[in-house]
């Protein structure tokens, strides 16, 4: 095969599944029932009354206080004959107890139907309230993959953000306040799929700039791990690459124009194809090392990952230049003449300028962490056997250690008491 990428047509590698030579052998699984447009929210009654008698609408105090048409969702559920509760204690990076805290509330009302209004961290906290409606306590049993042992009650989730994709996955992420320093911990098993998802991009329009960026990025992430794992299949590819393209054109626009619905409905549905695919794919070493900078530093989860995204694809890239080559292209950038390494190179400057476009960093200005700290967190990612197993290129503790001291803005600083401080 010619070392130089063709700016026209698709090689015959983009449409093979990775290392077998064969052609659309996948397995796909996605129980929820999606419903996508303005004002499906609006549905949420009908949906409601085939799942249960008495709900609890789980959120938080401020995605209550400013959701345009939380009145009309209200109303859906009333006229099904629905009782509505609700319950607005979720936080950023819910803490278990959290979730356990609502479970109890729950119970206490004897509600049998959860509904999570908002973004990631309230669906997340909605799924945990669900699990331990019906399973024992405490919470923190069920972290890892795979140990609930009854099926939650039923979830709704109506995303208020365009980023999550937990409206359509089977994981939650928890704080586990239990460990010193607090670690953010995943819970990933089929159960956790919502029954219903009602993508409403009517809801996001009320987001400030900052929210719209952090979530968006996190979808990119999502497309982007998803595209470039080892479970990528050409089902999950082609939602992960329509998403890819979409973002690349459509988040800085919605970051600047905020009210525009037109807008915002391309960012739900890119956030809503991202979440599919990593719900058949998972993600890579990006999520597995932003998780620990947003436990530790306290940043958003979109955040935390934008940071490290352009990092981890260059430490990645080498793994599989034609796939970043097609990356770069479907990120807008121009290929026309290039071989596969410069063409893969390229779809890092995508991403930087997509993060320099909606004025999110690629390092962690004004931070700093220790290096013995670094590098607790990079033998607990080495842990991680499942995600390290996804990641295009195969890593070591060596490697974890780099990627982070190269966020960090310094690569040189290695001494266990030193610190490494972005300039």
């Amino acid at each position: 095969m010619s070392t130089r990428q063709e700016s026209q047509g698709t090689t015959e590698r983009e449409f093979k599944i990775r290392g077998t030579g064969r052609l659309l052998e996948f397995a796909f699984y996605l129980p929820t029932k999606v419903y996508f447009g303005e004002y499906v929210s609006e549905k949420l009654g009908e949906e409601a009354g085939n799942l249960g008698q008495s709900a609890l609408i789980v959120s938080d105090e401020n995605i209550v206080r400013k959701i345009i048409n939380r009145k009309k969702i209200e109303d859906s559920l009333n006229k099904a004959g629905v009782k509505t509760l609700l319950w607005d204690g979720v936080v950023t990076n819910p803490p278990l107890s959290v979730a356990e805290k609502g479970a109890r509330f729950a119970r206490r009302e004897k509600c049998d139907l959860i509904i999570g209004l908002g973004g990631g961290s309230v669906i997340d906290a909605a799924k945990g309230i669900a699990v331990m409606c019906t399973n024992p306590p405490p919470l923190s049993l069920y972290l890892g993959r795979d140990r609930i042992r009854k099926p939650p009650l039923p979830l709704i989730a109506i995303p208020t953000t365009a980023g999550t994709g937990s409206e359509v996955n089977p994981y939650a992420v928890f704080t586990n306040t239990q460990k010193n320093p607090p670690q953010k911990e995943i819970m990933a098993d089929p159960l956790l799929f919502p029954r219903i998802a009602l993508v409403d991009p009517q809801l996001t329009l009320s987001l400030p700039p900052s929210v719209t960026a952090d979530a968006g990025i996190d979808a990119l992430c999502h497309a982007i791990e998803s595209y470039t794992s080892k479970r990528s299949r050409p089902f999950s590819e082609m939602l992960a690459l329509e998403a890819i393209q979409i973002l690349a054109h459509y988040l800085a626009r919605a970051v600047k124009d905020p009210g525009n619905i037109k807008i915002r409905s391309y960012c739900s549905y890119a956030s809503l194809l991202a979440g599919v695919a990593i719900a058949q794919t998972g993600t890579t070493l990006v999520h597995g090392m932003g998780y620990k900078l947003s436990s530790y530093l306290g940043i958003t989860h979109g955040r935390a990952n934008g940071i490290l995204l352009p990092w981890v694809s260059e430490f990645n890239l080498q793994a599989d230049p034609p796939r970043y080559t097609h990356l770069a292209k479907t990120l807008g950038e121009k290929i026309e003449g290039l071989g596969y390494e410069e063409g893969a190179m390229r779809a890092i400057n995508g991403i930087r300028r997509i993060l320099g476009e909606v004025g999110q960093p690629d390092r962690l200005k004004g931070k700093s962490i220790k290096s013995d700290t670094i590098e607790e967190f990079a033998r607990e990612i080495m842990q991680n056997k499942r995600r390290l197993s996804n990641n295009p290129r195969l890593v070591t503790f060596k490697d974890v250690v780099g990627i982070y001291q190269k966020a960090l803005g310094n690569a040189n600083e290695t001494q266990g008491g030193s610190r490494c401080v972005a300039s």
